[in-house]
């Protein structure tokens, strides 16, 4: 670690930093209010004859847009963040990619199950009848998905040299043969 160069801290640094605080706030923020709704609030709904309304009091779009926004600044910020990791690197090990395969699987579960406890349809309701089930599978997965993205960041990583990008050719003018 002694030996790895200092960051360079220009524009494109400050926008891989925030893509990463973003993805890392965003996927706190689903995993907290999934622990919220397990441990809090889904207790106060068992037995009752309207689960929605026991759940989230009118507020059940509150949940649902939160949802949605963390979902997608997820879904953007992980695939900005895995393209730059796979531009800026040496071809990585194949089993980073199904480490990241099953991190991705793991996560749209894990959408899937915070989308439904927010939604209205029949599904949505049904699972919401059996919430605390659903939410321990979500808190688990999401916790497994935080351990592969720790796991994906342990990966040995060499990065692309200047050597590796091809060089440009000189450009032969047409008429005389000279380079231009």
């Amino acid at each position: 670690m002694a030996d790895s160069p200092a960051p360079a801290f220009d524009t494109a640094w400050f926008i891989l930093l925030a893509t990463r605080v973003v993805h890392t706030a965003s996927a706190a923020v689903l995993l907290g209010g999934l622990v919220y709704l397990k441990k809090v609030v889904a207790p106060l709904a068992e037995g009752a004859d309207d689960t929605n309304e026991a759940l989230y009091r009118g507020r059940r779009g509150t949940w649902a847009g939160l949802v949605m926004l963390t979902t997608t600044l997820l879904v953007f910020s992980g695939f900005f963040n895995l393209f730059n990791i796979m531009s800026a690197y040496e071809k990585l090990p194949m089993a980073y990619h199904m480490v990241f395969g099953i991190k991705f699987l793991l996560a749209l579960f894990v959408f899937f199950v915070a989308a439904s406890t927010a939604g209205k349809s029949s599904a949505a309701v049904k699972m919401q009848s059996n919430i605390q089930k659903w939410l321990t599978l979500a808190i688990s997965a999401a916790l497994l998905v935080f351990v592969l993205g720790a796991t994906l960041r342990s990966f040995p990583k060499v990065p692309k040299t200047m050597e590796d990008v091809p060089a440009a050719q000189p450009q032969v003018d047409g008429e005389n043969g000279q380079e231009s």
